[in-house]
């Protein structure tokens, strides 16, 4: 979740909004000027997740848009950031990250690549509207249980067939 807090200094004090928390998941979240207000990319974990919300008001925030691929800790480019826009024109590319991409912890590292999205007033490319990313079946086949999970899947079927 996401709180809001203000201050009439940079260094405080703060004071919490009483609307908290203003967004319920996300643990990565991009937010970037969009309209009269701010969108936000509520990217990983809750119950949110996935998707793109909108704050006219830059706390009362709604799910626009329920999204596939989204950028992993997305650092959008955003034209009129810090201009004190009151029409943010949105976004179409910046930088995402994949943490270790070789999943070998000793080798840990981040390699940062570029997204692009139609999330722009000035722009209408439809076919970067149009997804429904439907992996392969051999690739579904791979993620199976790990040895722990199996087993309590086993003693929860014991269980049952007991009962």
């Amino acid at each position: 979740m996401h709180g809001l807090a203000f201050a009439d200094d940079p260094l405080g004090p703060f004071t919490k909004h009483r609307l908290n928390p203003i967004l319920n998941s996300g643990h990565e979240t991009t937010l970037f000027p969009f309209k009269k207000g701010v969108a936000a990319f509520a990217i990983r974990d809750g119950n949110e997740a996935n998707t793109i919300q909108y704050a006219e008001d830059w706390v009362n925030f709604e799910i626009a848009s329920m999204v596939e691929m989204m950028p992993d800790a997305g650092g959008p480019f955003v034209a009129d950031a810090f201009t004190d826009t009151k029409d943010g024109r949105g976004i179409t590319w910046g930088i995402s990250h994949f943490a270790n991409p070789t999943r070998d912890w000793k080798k840990n590292h981040v390699v940062l690549v570029r997204f692009d999205c139609d999330l722009s007033l000035d722009v209408d490319d439809q076919q970067m509207k149009r997804h429904h990313n439907t992996p392969k079946f051999e690739y579904l086949l791979e993620h199976g249980l790990n040895a722990k999970q199996r087993e309590r899947v086993n003693n929860g079927t014991k269980q049952l067939n007991e009962n």
